[in-house]
């Protein structure tokens, strides 16, 4: 720590002693959110130097010099559209900043144009009336503890909370499993787009994504348009911004967490443009260093690579871009020594291996038709892989394999989105996802419980299946706007499933009311619906004993399933602070529960991944509901701040009708996250900032102290099936930065800290057969980690 501040203390004196101002050109495109289409002679001006202003030309673009160094604003002005302020922007000396701005028609309302300042947090997609905000990349970067990972900074927003470890980034929104969660990027519908991903969930230890990468981006909490399916609870539409069309530029990171690296600039200048990341991340490093993120005698490393080339079409109105992700990973636990191990201690005996690897690369083109209209498609190419090897040893080291498992999903895809403004009062939008997929997944475990020889693991196989298939997603949504302060919105989304030829239909229903300038009032209501996990399709059982005849009984299980009501109140003060609150109510069905009994527990959506090895059948039911509150100040006058509260149940909703709460229903949950910059006159800046995440424990079934002492095992207290929470979940992440600028080079020094007070919570319970009591277990990873990483543009 000593070495840190002293690093912090030499690089504020040498910006200190620098007395040069620095400048810098900011350049950028402005367009119609609507149709696309460039904007020609749009005011931009420097909020704070009146005086420096250009004009958008004839194709969008502008370039506004003389831009001083440090975190500045831009006002766009149009006649006819909104008004629209940027959030701070951080001009670097070395780093030409290329932005994209979006305007949107202007409402008059008491004869006063709207000024979007206050919504600069507004989904990107303009048919999101309520549950959406967008994020980028400096909100992902400047979240205390985000470790610039998505998942990790949404934990800051209404509604959410962290899943069953503080090593992941599966978020829980409004009580869902996190298995609800769609991701897509540049249009398309992708598999888990994370490091360490494991089975059926949408989470891992990281995103593959570099926030290098990201653009302007949305993140949805519910009630969806119509334009996405396959989600039951919430969303990331991920978008990748442009390279720099003019200037060639770099930056490497070099932190405790590994190396990474980011170019940009054109292939052809004003034509066309690269930005591409490469990271290598080796997170044993914390684990050398005593800080163990994810527990004694763990290696872990990924790597990952991004890009998007970006060029002009031949025709005028037309864009190509090619874009990719693509990631590897690898988890170790080591067994322990022979002579340490502990009889009884079973990870002490154990080698595990864990595999997860993703790649997505895409090509996508967009034409503005005319001045109301515009065509976009993207065709991908796509796989992912989650891999399982565990092996339990011998007293001498002799390998036994006791859980083998292999998922791997190839899809070809393509979607295709139209567009257009019909009259002053219709908008129209509709479009096709379709996957064409390549499908294998095995698995084979014993349970070491069972096995009172070691020598004895016959592999009992679960899962089995390899083949291909499709999926198909149509819809359409139309907006009519009747006055300048009400928009209705109505939207119908289908979809298919080829391997079990399911299907369902969705309705969604949305509008939104600008009762004045400050005050706005948003509905939703529509049918969600999700195909399962692919695997989950092909448990097999064994007709008779030793048959070698197997069934699939779980092969036509209908879609997850889910209404959702929400109502939104937004008002935004004059001095940037919003508030907003939303009341909602969802209805899950069609849950797949035990097919033996009529109430056990078993609810698939108590957990956050893996698939039913029972057979089941789709007849439960579940509700949640509550209130979310948000109070927020967007970033300015030096200081940002997020304040929110949910409070809400979460109910399982068996066979007989008997209601159980979830795993998830924590009853509330709270974040405050706040940060504070201090500038320098040289283009140096310090920053502080803090979040506290202060969550209701999770849940736990008790145990049957009676049976559980005379089996020796975990029996479950009948009719009390998650009946019981573990104290609250309490965690303060912190970060504190330094930003310098210098002529040839400029970059920021951080360090991030993960539990800054080493609070252990507990998230579980485990039974301890000897002492016939349940103790309590904690959250993997929830120990004191600090992030330390060196920044260098240039």
């Amino acid at each position: 720590m000593k070495i840190l501040l002293s690093v912090f203390v030499c690089l504020f004196l040498s910006s200190s002693l620098f007395s040069q101002a620095l400048e810098t050109t900011v350049r950028g495109v402005v367009i119609d959110k609507t149709s696309g289409e460039p904007l020609v002679g749009v005011s931009v001006g420097l909020v704070s130097d009146e005086s420096k202003g250009t004009t958008t030309d004839e194709n969008g673009l502008f370039a506004l010099s003389g831009v001083p160094v440090g975190r500045q604003q831009l006002q766009f002005t149009y006649i006819g559209f909104q008004t629209f302020t940027t959030e701070g922007i951080i001009i670097n000396a070395n780093r030409a900043e290329y932005i994209n701005v979006e305007l949107q028609e202007g409402l008059l309302l008491d004869n006063v144009q709207i000024v979007a300042d206050g919504n600069v947090n507004a989904a990107v997609n303009e048919l999101a009336t309520v549950s959406a905000r967008s994020f980028s990349v400096e909100e992902t970067e400047r979240i205390p503890g985000g470790a610039n990972d998505m998942g990790r900074m949404a934990l800051s927003y209404p509604g959410v909370q962290q899943g069953a470890n503080d090593t992941e980034n599966d978020i829980i929104i409004r009580g869902n499993s996190s298995v609800g969660i769609l991701w897509r990027l540049e249009g398309m519908d992708i598999p888990n787009p994370n490091h360490f991903a494991r089975p059926g969930t949408s989470g891992g230890g990281i995103t593959v994504f570099s926030a290098q990468l990201l653009g302007k981006s949305d993140f949805y909490t519910g009630g969806m348009p119509a334009e996405f399916g396959n989600a039951l609870s919430g969303a990331f539409d991920v978008h990748f911004r442009k390279g720099n069309k003019v200037d060639r530029q770099h930056r490497i990171r070099i932190g405790i967490l590994g190396l990474d690296f980011a170019t940009e600039g054109p292939i052809k200048k004003d034509k066309s443009s690269y930005l591409v990341n490469y990271r290598y991340s080796t997170l044993g490093i914390l684990n050398d260093l005593g800080f163990e993120l994810i527990g004694e005698r763990v290696s872990n490393n990924f790597q990952d690579l991004s890009f998007n080339l970006a060029f002009d079409g031949k025709n005028a109105g037309e864009q190509w871009t090619v874009f990719g992700i693509a990631g590897i990973s690898e988890e170790h636990y080591s067994p322990k020594p022979a002579e340490e191990r502990e009889f009884g201690t079973s990870n002490h005996y154990e080698d595990r291996f864990n595999t997860s690897n993703i790649a997505v690369g895409g090509v996508t083109y967009t034409k503005i038709l005319g001045s109301n209209s515009y065509l976009k498609g993207t065709t991908t190419l796509m796989t992912g892989n989650v891999g399982r090897a565990y092996d339990t040893l011998s007293i001498t080291d002799d390998r036994y394999r006791y859980n083998t498992q292999m998922y791997n999903d190839s899809r070809i895809s393509t979607a295709w989105t139209y567009g257009s403004q019909l009259t002053d009062h219709w908008k129209l939008k509709t479009g096709t996802i379709l996957h064409g997929i390549s499908y294998d997944f095995f698995k084979e475990t014993k349970a070491r419980s069972n096995t009172s020889n070691i020598t004895d693991f016959n592999l009992n196989r679960s899962l089995n299946g390899g083949g291909t298939s499709f999926t198909g997603q149509l819809y359409g949504l139309a907006q009519y706007a009747p006055s300048k302060k009400l928009s209705l919105n109505f939207g119908l989304h289908g979809m298919v499933l080829g391997i079990n030829s399911t299907g369902a239909i969705d309705p969604r229903f949305s509008l939104k009311y600008d009762v004045s300038n400050n005050h706005k009032i948003g509905v939703a209501l529509g049918k969600h619906s999700q195909i399962l996990p692919m695997a989950a399709y092909f448990y097999e059982e064994e007709t008779s004993e030793g048959s070698g005849v197997y069934t699939r009984p779980n092969f036509d299980a209908p879609f997850l399933q889910a209404n959702h009501y929400i109502m939104s109140y937004t008002y935004v003060s004059p001095k940037l602070i919003k508030f907003n609150a939303e009341v909602y109510y969802q209805q899950l069905f069609k849950v797949p529960v035990r097919a033996e009994t009529l109430n056990d527990g078993y609810w698939m959506l108590n957990k956050q991944g893996e698939f039913p090895d029972f057979n089941t059948v789709s007849e439960g039911k579940g509700e949640n509901y509550g209130i979310d509150l948000a109070l927020e100040k967007f970033f300015s006058n030096k200081m940002y701040f997020l304040l929110t509260a949910s409070f809400f149940e979460s109910n399982s909703i068996s066979k007989d009708g008997v209601k159980n709460p979830t795993r998830f229903s924590t009853k509330w949950v709270s974040t405050f996250t706040l940060g504070r910059e201090i500038e320098f006159k040289k283009g140096g800046a310090l920053q502080f900032g803090a979040r506290l995440l202060y969550n209701g424990g999770y849940r736990y079934t008790p145990y049957d102290p009676v049976l559980s002492g005379i089996e020796k095992r975990f029996v479950p207290l009948e009719g009390h099936y998650w009946a019981t929470q573990v104290s609250p979940y309490s965690r303060i992440d912190s970060r504190i930065a330094y930003r310098y600028n210098k002529k040839r080079y400029s970059g920021s020094i951080s360090l991030d800290v993960q539990n800054l007070t080493n609070r252990k919570s507990p998230n579980s319970v485990s039974y301890n057969a000897e002492t016939n009591e349940l103790e309590f277990r904690n959250f993997d990873g929830g120990s004191f980690i600090p992030v330390l990483s060196f920044v260098f543009d240039f």
